[in-house]
């Protein structure tokens, strides 16, 4: 031990599977019963899963997406799904409300945040009826 402290990634910065587990728990529960619940299958543990396990590997925690699943993709995973700009707000919704919710510590919600709004952003693939183009998540 040379005295300097181990460097923590930032999944451990968000809480790691203390929080993060818990947190996606909540996050599929409120999902089940959104606007959107119709997009994802009926029961959702596999889905939960994958997202803890890409949730890990992104933010520098244990490696278990990619060496289960391959490289994310995650644009390609979701084009099969009608995702529109209604429905990217609603799977924020949830997201912010699980966040809200959780142990996450206060100071790493608005990162943590942003990147799921990047996240919610990217995997529209149809535009509403009278879009402008412009995104407001």
């Amino acid at each position: 031990m040379t005295g300097h402290a181990a460097h923590m990634s930032r999944y451990d910065d968000l809480g790691g599977d203390a929080v993060l587990e818990p947190l996606l728990a909540d996050f599929y529960g409120r999902i089940a019963g959104s606007a959107i619940a119709s997009l994802f299958p009926p029961t959702m543990d596999e889905t939960r899963a994958k997202q803890a396990a890409f949730q890990s590997e992104f933010w520098g925690g244990p490696a278990r997406y990619s060496p289960w699943r391959g490289h994310p993709r995650l644009r390609a995973r979701h084009l099969p799904f009608p995702i529109g700009p209604a429905e990217a707000r609603e799977w924020l919704r949830c997201m912010r409300e699980a966040v809200a919710a959780s142990a996450m510590p206060e100071q790493q919600r608005p990162m943590f945040l942003m990147q799921m709004e990047r996240t919610a952003a990217a995997m529209i693939n149809r535009g509403e009826e009278g879009d402008t183009g412009e995104l407001r998540l």
